[in-house]
């Protein structure tokens, strides 16, 4: 049952303490944001509703339980020195969200759209966003085919809704396998689209890595078994020797935003030469300095060892890198409104 959210409700109490001993698990907050879309009316104007106890109800031949039309986005909001709550490129996420709609033939809302569902969830959960540098409020936007449908076709009803939970730090390894037999994605796949499908398929990859004392699986691509793509949730970069610092280029991985991000920065912040190519796994192994791994829920954390084949293979001297860090630091205090920001990717959110 839904119920419209009203900000003069009860609110659930928060416990003493609660944003120093953050995890990143769903909980159930103040509101979340939802909206349909009928091939009869298009998309209906959204609105908040109580989140405590909320279900969705779904056709027995919803098509996204058959024929996973589903997609989502992930972006987090922020709290600054000064008690601000700010939004780290959040255009770019609906932007990406319509690209993979548009990959699973689902109709995406509008960018004002996915903006307006955004801030809404941040205002009315705002005392949910930890305080400065104690974590970040992630923000789930999902649009999902919830029309029902027998054979093969796309719903002609869908799903928009956002929430939201206060997360500390997502994985936090930093050791990697390659899998043998195992991909991610194929050329002309969905890999660069942030479909569920693609995080279901390497469920399994991440149990074998986790109970062989790994972090995450690292993928290679699935042509010639040969070159970098990225682990099940993040995107790959390497250091090499000459200072350079590579990434696997897009096509059957997902753009990332935070990847996006730290090229710029690299770039333009640092000087540094950034290249995106392929990768071969021997040039990493024999070659890279530093390596690490990115994304919304990661950030940027160092990858120090790559299993390949069997063998445990140390990157540069086995230890974090500098580069790493150095970026990961500007990252962080771009989002917080701590470093300069030439390209607009702050958004402030009124409270």
């Amino acid at each position: 049952m839904l119920v419209p959210f009203r900000p003069e409700s009860p609110r659930l109490p928060q416990q003493p303490g609660w944003d120093e001993e953050l995890g990143f698990h769903y909980r159930e907050l103040d509101a979340f944001w939802l909206s349909r879309w009928t091939a009869e009316s298009g998309w209906e104007p959204g609105q908040l509703y109580e989140h405590p106890g909320a279900t969705l109800e779904l056709s027995l031949g919803a098509n996204v339980l058959y024929y996973g039309q589903a997609v989502f986005e992930g972006l987090k909001a922020y709290r600054t020195r000064e008690g601000k709550i700010v939004l780290f490129r959040p255009a770019d996420n609906a932007r990406r969200l319509q690209n993979s709609a548009a990959r699973l033939v689902m109709p995406a809302p509008p960018v004002e759209m996915f903006l307006e569902a955004v801030r809404a969830v941040v205002q009315a959960n705002a005392r949910w966003v930890p305080g400065y540098g104690k974590g970040s409020l992630y923000i789930r936007p999902v649009l999902i085919g919830s029309g029902p449908v027998l054979g093969v076709a796309p719903a002609k009803e869908y799903l928009f809704y956002v929430f939201a939970s206060p997360v500390g730090q997502y994985m936090g390894g930093d050791r990697v396998i390659v899998l043998s037999s195992v991909h991610r994605a194929a050329p002309y796949g969905t890999g660069s689209a942030k479909v569920a499908g693609n995080y279901a398929a390497s469920l399994r990859a991440h149990e074998v890595a986790r109970e062989q004392g790994y972090v995450e699986a690292l993928y290679l691509d699935a042509r010639e078994d040969r070159y970098v793509e990225e682990l099940g949730a993040a995107n790959f970069f390497a250091v090499m020797s000459d200072g350079t610092l590579v990434t696997p280029p897009l096509g059957s991985i997902l753009p990332g935003i935070t990847r996006d991000s730290i090229l710029t920065i690299a770039r333009e912040v640092f000087g540094w030469i950034a290249v995106e190519r392929p990768l071969p796994i021997e040039e990493v192994l024999t070659d890279a300095v530093e390596a690490f791994y990115t994304g919304t829920a990661a950030v940027l954390a160092p990858i120090t060892v790559i299993n390949y084949r069997g063998v445990d293979h140390p990157i540069g001297d086995g230890k974090p890198g500098p580069r790493a860090r150095k970026l990961r630091q500007t990252l962080e205090a771009i989002q917080r409104q701590e470093h300069p920001d030439p390209w607009g990717w702050v958004v402030e959110v009124e409270l």
